[in-house]
């Protein structure tokens, strides 16, 4: 099974508050660097869209995958890796704000 997967695209980024697409590429790129890749994804797409809670501090308090696509156990766990990836990554400079909606899609 893939366990893990690195190189992240932003397609799109929506955040609670304006803090703009560099930002949320910011912690896509900081979060892929904990996120390695398996040769095994080689021609392989998929993408998932995540609600993520930052303390004041920057840290990852809570994620929710909000989709992911294709809908197969295999993706899902892809999400879930990413997660957790985004969590050990942290703290993240999150200028204040508390939420953020990221959307990523391999491969870049």
């Amino acid at each position: 099974m893939i366990n893990r997967i690195l190189g992240i695209l932003v397609i799109g980024a929506a955040t609670t508050a304006s803090a703009g697409d560099g930002l949320s590429r910011h912690i896509l790129e900081r979060a892929a660097s904990c996120w390695p890749t398996q040769t095994a994804m080689r021609g392989i797409s998929f993408s998932a869209d995540v609600h993520v809670s930052f303390t004041r501090e920057g840290q990852v308090s809570a994620i929710e995958i909000v989709d992911v696509a294709p809908q197969t156990e295999t993706f899902k766990a892809l999400a879930k890796d990413f997660a957790d990836a985004l969590k050990q990554c942290g703290p993240y400079g999150t200028e204040g704000m508390s939420e953020m909606d990221l959307n990523l899609s391999w491969p870049p």
